[in-house]
């Protein structure tokens, strides 16, 4: 029949003609140095394979495929059709939508060695540089060739191509924030950049959908950054927080608690501290008992900086000590209120002949002493119960990061392990 035999031939046609264009564009790019120029003759031959593509599809109705199988469905059976003219024309398309999308990866492997270029460069910008002028010229590269594919790129292709780039930023940025975890300038410039990036790939809702952009590797790159790009002493207000949380989430006493009474008096600028007693504490020496002691510091240490460590008496095999001491600490109201102030008690199993053990920590916001902000009444001061608690996984990353920049500051606490 003349029209299937006029399917067939278009059909291997358009599929040569592919091939042409293809070949021609890589012996193009063989001698182009500048890679976004090879990218973009590697647009006009996506562009092209794309129309032969629809041309292709839109055959079954430019011949009336539905007339012609009605009056041949006489001498053909249905099956017959479907061998011939269906299977040519579905063959013929799956070919060259493999072939774009194949275009499209090959598209993208083009600009994917300027993004990453542009990436690894940011890193080196000199110090006095601000974050947001390193990341220029990454955002400059990506708005002139995403603009141009977009303009010249079908939009279903486009998004096919913003899918795969996005990939790729977020596997670049995720090697070169891995290297530079210990160094929070480069992480605070890659945090600038991925900010910027997530928008720009959204373009205002004409690129990608939140759900494309916001994959389980951005959210862990996002919060690795978030960590890495703070200061030291955010990371150490951060870890106080932290356990503060934890603090106020335990409610179960499996390591003991302690008992105490704290108030401020504002007039003398003073945080007197009641310890009152321990109890139910874990018995870490071989006789099956303790010889607990209690540490009380005021936390995070760099706020305040004058105030010494205080500790208790030791006592000698006792799960359940009473203490009955007081400690006053001369310290200004403001710093007591910020986040992550707190009072830390830690307890401990005095050893003689090697290091102490610790049996818990508590703490207790200092922004919530009895006093504090001078509008409670003078009278009983309430007791607090506290549970003891170990760092949680959670918590230990924030120190964990101060560690890899293996230059704490002064005046900071490590916490107990």
């Amino acid at each position: 029949m003349i029209t299937v035999k006029f399917v067939e031939d278009t059909c291997r046609l358009a599929l040569v003609y592919c091939s042409l264009i293809k070949a021609r564009a890589r012996e193009l790019a063989a001698g182009q140095k500048d890679q976004g120029l090879a990218a973009n003759m590697l647009c006009v031959v996506v562009n092209d394979m794309e129309q032969l593509r629809l041309v292709i599809g839109r055959l079954p109705t430019q011949l009336a495929w539905e007339a012609l199988e009605q009056r041949v469905g006489a001498v053909l059976e249905q099956e017959q059709l479907q061998n011939t003219l269906h299977a040519q024309l579905q063959s013929a398309l799956a070919g060259l939508s493999h072939e774009i999308r194949t275009g499209v990866r090959t598209l993208a492997e083009q600009l994917e060695a300027g993004i990453a270029k542009h990436i690894h460069n940011l890193v080196g910008v000199r110090e006095s540089v601000l974050p947001e002028d390193a990341i220029l010229p990454l955002m400059k590269f990506l708005e002139v060739e995403l603009c141009y594919m977009n303009t010249n790129l079908v939009q279903e292709n486009f998004s096919s191509l913003l899918t795969l780039l996005w990939t790729h930023t977020l596997t670049v940025l995720v090697e070169v924030a891995t290297a530079q975890r210990s160094c929070p300038l480069a992480s605070r410039r890659l945090k600038i950049a991925l900010q910027n990036l997530e928008i720009c790939f959204y373009a205002e809702g004409c690129g990608l959908p939140p759900e494309a952009l916001h994959t389980a590797t951005f959210k862990d790159l996002q919060r690795d950054l978030e960590l890495q790009a703070a200061s030291s002493r955010e990371l150490i207000r951060r870890y106080f927080s932290s356990r503060l949380e934890q603090q106020a989430e335990t409610t179960t006493e499996e390591l003991g608690a302690v008992t105490i009474k704290a108030s401020y008096r504002a007039s003398e600028q003073k945080l007197r501290v009641e310890l009152l007693s321990a109890s139910n504490l874990l018995p870490l020496d071989a006789n099956g008992s303790s010889d607990p002691f209690v540490q009380l510091t005021l936390e995070p240490r760099h706020e305040f900086p004058e105030l010494a460590p205080r500790e208790t008496q030791k006592h000698k095999k006792d799960l359940h000590p009473l203490f009955d001491e007081t400690f006053e600490f001369l310290v200004p109201a403001e710093p007591c209120q910020k986040d992550g102030a707190c009072l830390l008690l830690t307890v401990l199993d005095h050893d003689t002949l090697g290091a102490d053990d610790l049996e818990g920590e508590a703490f207790l916001p200092l922004r919530s002493v009895h006093g504090l902000h001078g509008t409670e009444e003078p009278g009983e001061v309430p007791q607090t119960r506290l549970p003891l608690t170990y760092p949680t996984p959670n918590a230990r990353i924030f120190w964990n990061q101060m560690d890899l920049r293996q230059c704490p500051p002064s005046n900071t606490s490590a916490p107990a392990t």
